[in-house]
């Protein structure tokens, strides 16, 4: 990777665990949520209007519904428990997932690195798990790792679009479908959104500009180089909350991140 596509998805990564960090301490998380993906429309609509991603619209709705589903389990999953064990999970389940398909679906030929890095990530996922077991956080595992499916399926889908049409102006289009999505889940109402207006905003400002960062990466990287060091997100989020860190979630998380580059390898 050149140092250019480096710098944006670390830049990404760092934001990225800020704004999930945001998120987690909210309140009404779903439309928090929601709100700061129609953040990221009204902030990237000039580049919508610009150069509307026409070319990719099926890509563009299908990364909309998979998005949404992200956004939804995302938020059950940090009403359930911790950003130190729900973060991990779902951002780890999403690297061996993408590996996994790869294999099932483009009948990709595993590396002996690639299925090393697998069983790395696995038993990283599986350290984080126990934790956030012992803490009885037990419902928070499932739907984390939901989340990780939702973010490997939009990660494919927006790593092929990003070849063909303006990343920004794309993006804009999938956050529109998004809202929709979570807003008939959630059953939004008025009040609802409008006590979320100020979380969301800022959370959307931090949330457009770490996705507009990785998707500007995708036109100068590998997607599974991209995702790969996407993934030291993980590490930055716990971080953010040093005083509920543990030696075994380092470990689980270190351990995350060292397999998933082995599975991009």
């Amino acid at each position: 990777m050149s140092g250019v596509a480096i710098s944006l998805v670390l830049g990404s990564a760092i934001l990225h665990a800020t704004w999930n960090a945001r998120a987690h301490t909210g309140e009404d998380r779903v439309i928090t949520l929601a709100v700061a993906y129609a953040t990221g429309v009204l902030l990237l609509s000039p580049w919508l209007l610009a150069d509307r991603p026409t070319e990719v619209l099926g890509l563009m709705v299908l990364s909309g519904f998979a998005h949404g589903g992200y956004l939804w389990f995302l938020s059950q999953a940090y009403a359930r428990g911790g950003l130190v064990t729900t973060y991990p999970l779902a951002r780890g389940t999403a690297p061996l997932i993408v590996a996994a398909l790869g294999v099932w679906l483009l009948g990709q030929t595993p590396s002996l690195l690639t299925v090393l890095g697998a069983v790395v990530v696995a038993v990283g996922l599986v350290i984080i798990g126990g934790v956030a077991w012992g803490k009885g956080e037990r419902a928070s595992i499932a739907t984390a790792m939901a989340t990780g499916a939702f973010i490997a399926s939009y990660t494919l889908l927006d790593a092929r679009a990003a070849q063909d049409t303006s990343a920004l102006g794309y993006f804009a289009g999938v956050a529109v479908v998004a809202v929709i999505v979570v807003l008939t889940l959630a059953r939004a109402t008025v009040a609802r959104v409008r006590a979320s207006l100020r979380s969301g905003v800022v959370v959307g400002v931090l949330l457009t500009s770490a996705y507009g960062l990785v998707l500007l990466a995708y036109t100068r990287a590998d997607a599974a180089n991209v995702a790969t060091l996407r993934g030291t997100s993980i590490l930055f989020g716990l971080a953010l909350v040093p005083r509920t860190v543990t030696p075994r979630l380092v470990a689980g998380a270190a351990a995350i991140v060292a397999g998933a580059v082995l599975v991009a390898t």
